[in-house]
């Protein structure tokens, strides 16, 4: 990836007053322009530096119905509600799509409730 550049820009400050009681006067503050790393588009990263690799493949997706998809999830770890919650709590905690976080959220709260009450 390339270089950008930040343009230079100048904004006021307002005066204000810290926690101690002390007055701070306003000033004017001027930025200088500078050149950085460009980091790409906001909330993906580039596929060199992913390291989420699961192991297993869920065969999980976000728009299968509830059912299916915990079947589908459970079916793929051989029965191991366990195994399956820690994977759907893994995926749920590196995605950055909502959908998706919040429906393996769900499922993986569904499955270590199982385990606890199974104990399988």
């Amino acid at each position: 990836m390339g270089k950008i550049r930040i343009r230079a820009k100048t904004y006021k400050r307002g005066s204000w007053v810290d926690r101690f009681g002390h007055r701070h006067k306003g000033a004017t503050v001027h930025r200088k322009g500078y050149l950085t790393k460009d980091r790409g588009k906001p909330g993906r990263t580039p596929k060199s530096k992913r390291w989420y690799n699961p192991q297993e493949p869920l065969n999980w997706h976000k728009d299968m119905p509830t059912k299916e998809r915990r079947e589908a999830a459970l079916e793929s770890r051989k029965g191991d509600a366990l195994s399956t919650a820690r994977g759907l709590l893994s995926l749920s905690n590196v995605s950055t799509d909502v959908q998706t976080k919040r429906l393996a959220r769900a499922d993986a709260d569904y499955f270590f409730a199982l385990h606890r009450k199974t104990g399988e």
